[in-house]
């Protein structure tokens, strides 16, 4: 029978006997790439750094607004169903129950807008900011 012989490792200087020439010049290599990976891999820590930062930083915006739009607007309220019979003038509070309802609706969402802007430009100012110290 015959063996296959290895063809995936390929030769490409001759044997020599200087085993400690080749041996430093293996090591000269070895360091180079080390510096080089060394390199890139502070580079990539300092950017994750930089986006983990901002990243914090809108998050932070983030919960501040949703908790203070929480806080200072008023909880929605259940509406209570009363049994009447129907006559003309329960109808017209009903409307005005509902007119008030859109209108709180329209301030709430107002105020989230407004809310939500304030926020845009504080996070547009802090991330300005931070690329200028860069």
């Amino acid at each position: 029978m015959s063996s296959s012989i290895d063809s995936s490792v390929k030769i490409t200087k001759p044997f020599s006997s200087d085993t400690d020439k080749e041996k430093e010049g293996l090591l000269q290599d070895a360091d180079l790439y080390r510096d080089k990976l060394e390199t890139q891999w502070s580079g990539l820590k300092q950017e994750a750094t930089n986006y983990g930062k901002q990243a914090l930083v809108i998050g932070g915006v983030v919960a501040t607004t949703f908790i203070v739009m929480n806080a200072l607007l008023p909880k929605g309220k259940k509406k209570k169903e009363i049994l009447v019979e129907p006559v003309e003038p329960v109808e017209k509070k009903v409307t005005k129950i509902k007119s008030q309802s859109v209108v709180g609706q329209a301030v709430q969402s107002l105020a989230w807008t407004l809310a939500v802007g304030w926020a845009r430009q504080k996070l547009k100012h802090i991330i300005d900011d931070e690329r200028k110290t860069e």
